[in-house]
């Protein structure tokens, strides 16, 4: 019948219809058989509900352990703009409003123990030489003024040496690195 209805006439469909009989169902019986059947299964699970509680309180643990991590970084990163870094040494705002060649750390101090790997995104030269200075304890001087502004993407491990990331810094064509002795000079 369902293959080929054209070969019946509409007397035979509903007569075949009328036959077929649906039983109804008591809905009050077969929703105290479902709540039946649910009620057991939360009495079944304490167990389950518990490891729920411990896995959740765990990843909001990992959660807010990155999150502090991840604001300890950026708080370092926010200390060492060059905003602050005048901030500290007004001798360095002053020397930067006279135009006068000067040293980026005037005081040279070996950080070995405490370099640490670093990475800039879009951060200035002036900046990058800070870090740089503080990590290898090299003086820095920039002999042309437009180079402190420059932005680079930079990325060096604490166990890489001074003369590899001059390398990489220099690549890039706008900026000439060299390092004689305990200084670096910038063109």
């Amino acid at each position: 019948m369902l293959l080929h209805p054209e070969q019946y006439t509409d007397e035979q469909l509903d007569q075949m219809l009328d036959e077929t009989s649906i039983p109804v169902p008591d809905v009050e019986e077969e929703w105290q058989q479902f709540k039946a059947r649910h009620q057991r299964h939360r009495r079944q699970n304490p167990m389950m509900r518990w490891a729920a509680i411990i896995v959740t309180v765990a990843a909001l643990s990992g959660i807010t352990y990155a999150a502090i991590q991840h604001f300890a970084k950026t708080n370092d990163v926010k200390e060492n703009t060059p905003a602050a870094a005048s901030q500290q040494k007004p001798e360095v705002q002053e020397m930067e409003q006279q135009g006068t060649e000067y040293d980026v750390a005037p005081i040279v101090v070996r950080n070995d123990s405490v370099r640490k790997d670093q990475q800039f995104n879009n951060v200035e030269l002036q900046q990058i030489m800070q870090q740089l200075s503080r990590d290898y304890g090299v003086r820095v001087v920039f002999k042309n003024e437009a180079t402190r502004t420059l932005r680079f993407y930079l990325k060096w491990e604490a166990n890489d040496s001074i003369q590899d990331i001059l390398n990489r810094i220099n690549h890039f064509e706008k900026v000439h690195l060299t390092l004689s002795e305990e200084t670096i000079t910038i063109e």
